[in-house]
C-alpha cells in the first residue's frame, strides 16, 4: 500500500474536481484538505473509531482513558476488557464490537 503524499492528494482533489462542480467550487476557495500523517498500527485505527461521529475532544478522552486503563493499547489488552468496562471508558456498543473485531 502506498503513503498518500500532499502530491498525490492534490492530484487526486483535482481529479475529482473535474467531474464534480460543487466540489470544484470548495477546492477553488478551500484547497485541499489537510494531511494528517499518523503512527501505524492497532492504537491508530482504534483512535480512528473512536473519532467517527463524535466530537474530536470526547473521542480524545476516551482514548486518553483506553491509554491509563491498557497501558501499552495492543489488541491483547483491549480483548480483556468487558462491554462494562469499554462503556465506562467511552466506547459504544458498536465501536467496541468493531474494535474486537479488529483485535
Amino acid at each position: 500500500m502506498d503513503i498518500l503524499t500532499l502530491e498525490a492528494l492534490a492530484a487526486a482533489c483535482a481529479f475529482l474536481s473535474a467531474r464534480d462542480p460543487a466540489l470544484a467550487r470548495i477546492y477553488k476557495n478551500l484547497g485541499a484538505p489537510p494531511l494528517w500523517a499518523r503512527e501505524p498500527g492497532f492504537p491508530t485505527l482504534v483512535y480512528i473509531i473512536l473519532e467517527q461521529q463524535v466530537s474530536l475532544a470526547s473521542a480524545r478522552a476516551a482514548y486518553v482513558k483506553l491509554q491509563a486503563a491498557s497501558g501499552v493499547i495492543t489488541p491483547e489488552s483491549f480483548l480483556r476488557f468487558d462491554d462494562a468496562e469499554l462503556k465506562q471508558i467511552g466506547f459504544s456498543r458498536q465501536k467496541a464490537g468493531y474494535c474486537r473485531g479488529l483485535a
